[in-house]
């Protein structure tokens, strides 16, 4: 009994584990990118939101943003470099 107990708590640190793993990752990739495009278009004022375009395997590829433009609010595609690739307003 002691055992499977064991087993059982192992298995929940790993996932527990590998779950905020990911999580720290996902998070820092999209404050890299919210930086990037904050430095390389000083006009936007505001990021409100932020999520990731792609399938399996191609995590990351492209971004979404909703930010602030000089009063207004876009939808913005991005690169992972802060490249602006298309926007429309909201």
């Amino acid at each position: 009994m002691k055992k499977v107990i064991t087993i059982l708590l192992s298995f929940g640190t790993l996932i527990l584990v590998a779950y905020f793993s990911i999580s720290f990752y996902i998070n820092s990739k999209f404050n890299d990118v919210k930086d990037k495009l904050i430095q390389n278009h000083p006009e936007i004022m505001n990021i409100e939101k932020i999520n990731s375009i792609g399938g399996w395997g191609e995590w990351f590829s492209e971004y979404v943003l909703i930010v602030e433009i000089n009063g207004s609010k876009f939808r913005v595609w991005a690169t992972e470099e802060g490249k602006i690739t298309d926007q429309e307003p909201l």
